[in-house]
């Protein structure tokens, strides 16, 4: 038997060629997936950063109202209420919602 003749009933076997199958498939996936992976780290590197404002800095107020102006989508929030008691008894009271502490994706 030659090496061709070899090949060749290798070629027609079906169970061969369903293994080399699914030998492609699985290799395609693995590649996808690190891929992926390489992606995400790449993204991470060059696009994100990590900022850490701690409660008692004087910019933490400011970096909370500017993510309130630019989060339209926000579901963690803070009530921050404040009033004001007038001579007269009549009370005036102001709500305003700020994003929790906590991890931020901002756009």
């Amino acid at each position: 038997m030659t090496l061709s003749d070899f090949l060749g009933a290798l070629k027609d076997n079906p169970y061969f060629g369903a293994g080399f199958g699914l030998v492609g498939v699985g290799t395609a996936i693995a590649v996808a997936r690190k891929g992926a992976q390489i992606g995400m780290v790449f993204f991470r590197r060059h696009y994100m950063i990590t900022l850490e404002v701690p409660s008692r800095d004087k910019s933490y107020h400011w970096l909370l109202s500017w993510i309130t102006k630019h989060a339209k989508h926000t579901q963690h929030l803070s009530v921050e209420t404040s009033y004001l008691q007038h001579e007269s008894g009549r009370v005036h009271t102001q709500f305003d919602f700020h994003p929790s502490p906590g991890n931020h994706i901002i756009w």
